[in-house]
């Protein structure tokens, strides 16, 4: 057996190496004899029935013969085999309709591996080995499966199949890791989850490694700035995370400080003109704040909610619509809004307005120019919809 090994990756990009030497399926990376090398390399030794592989690799509306189209992608798979640095060998084998990759080479795929330990994982009883079984996954596991070809179906089922391996191994290990107290190790993985995933819940486990390392000041800032880009993208997290979120809010403190740096603390960072805008989170503190103001003292507010309209003036659906107009609200926003005023994204395409000091009355002109103000910015079409929806 030779000494050097057939390295394929397919975690985060596509590579093949033998020994030093780069295999490249072609320039464009998306052949099909390039895939069906790469649905062999999922589990290389294994055997594929050519029906799978045919109905993976081809529309069935667009091929006529997928046996014949398939046979011919084995014929140029082979053919490429053996004009590259691999030893001379038969490695394609076909028997009684099943396919699958051999020769007398030794073969290291990350994708397998990564399934192989996964496996390993759910069978296993011992919870440090599962913890180690799910470091080691996380180490395989280095972006999404061939993300280049990230439109074909056989990659989506598979790609959403190994995410879901590596999100129940990541929790388990994260559990793992908050009960033995390791909270430095936790750290660093919880950073390499958020790289691959970010916004989608994982910065909790990271926010909490700094709590309970108390380094407040680090939590509080990628507590921060995870609600805001969070808001900003439109992403939102499950109940249970956004409870999680909250929690984990409520324990961020600072270290103790003199007066001056604690008023320096509570200023804004960047002084702006026109109305304050802030996370949902907090944009439900402030509201609630003022309900419970209302009580003591004469406060007069109104809380209107302001929606994205298309040119048939209904409420608009499209996400990138809503996302490219966005920019356009917001200066709307702070050109006819006041230095008191508070306002929030609620979702794609909808914001909340908390107007301080503003009587009922007024709320019609307030709507108008908003909406005139946000059409003439896109060149006449659309609008915005201001209903108030609470006063007092």
């Amino acid at each position: 057996m030779a000494s050097e090994k057939l390295s394929v990756k397919m975690f985060g990009k596509f590579s093949v190496k033998y020994g030093e030497k780069v295999l490249t399926f072609g320039r464009q990376g998306d052949s099909k004899f390039g895939q069906l090398f790469q649905i062999l390399m999922t589990r290389p030794g294994q055997g594929f029935s050519k029906r799978n592989i045919a109905e993976a690799l081809y529309d069935r509306d667009k091929v006529e013969y997928l046996n014949a189209s398939l046979n011919n992608t084995i014929f140029r798979l082979r053919k490429y085999l053996e004009a590259s640095p691999l030893p001379s060998g038969e490695y394609l084998i076909l028997n009684g309709g099943i396919l699958r990759f051999g020769g007398d080479i030794e073969i290291e795929s990350d994708v397998w591996e990564f399934e192989s330990t996964a496996q390993k994982f759910r069978e296993e009883q011992d919870e440090q080995e599962k913890a180690a079984l799910c470091e080691k996954s996380s180490g395989l596991y280095q972006g999404e499966f061939l993300p280049h070809l990230s439109n074909e179906q056989w990659v989506i089922d598979k790609s959403q199949n190994y995410q879901k391996l590596y999100f129940e191994m990541m929790e388990y290990l994260f559990r793992f890791l908050k009960e033995e107290g390791d909270y430095g190790k936790l750290e660093r993985l919880s950073e390499r989850v958020i790289k691959l995933y970010p916004y989608e819940g994982w910065e909790s486990w990271r926010i909490e490694s700094f709590v309970a390392q108390n380094r407040h000041e680090e939590a509080g800032k990628l507590y921060q700035k995870t609600m805001t880009n969070m808001q900003k993208t439109g992403c939102f997290l499950s109940k249970e995370g956004q409870e999680q979120m909250d929690k984990l809010g409520g324990r961020i403190y600072r270290s103790e400080g003199v007066e001056e740096e604690i008023r320096k603390y509570l200023m804004e960072a960047v002084e702006t003109s026109g109305a304050y805008i802030c996370t949902l989170q907090s944009f439900l503190d402030c509201f609630r704040m003022i309900k419970r103001a209302m009580k003591r003292e004469a406060v007069h507010f109104c809380l209107l909610l302001c929606t994205i309209l298309g040119s048939n003036g209904q409420p608009v659906n499209n996400y990138k619509y809503c996302e490219k107009q966005e920019k356009k609200l917001r200066e709307v926003f702070r050109t006819h809004l006041r230095l008191g005023d508070i306002y929030t994204k609620y979702c794609e395409g909808q914001y909340l307005l908390l107007c301080v000091g503003l009587e009922k009355e007024n709320i019609s002109e307030i709507g108008g120019r908003i909406d005139m103000d946000f059409r003439k910015r896109c060149g006449g079409r659309g609008g915005v919809s201001c209903r108030l929806m609470e006063s007092g």
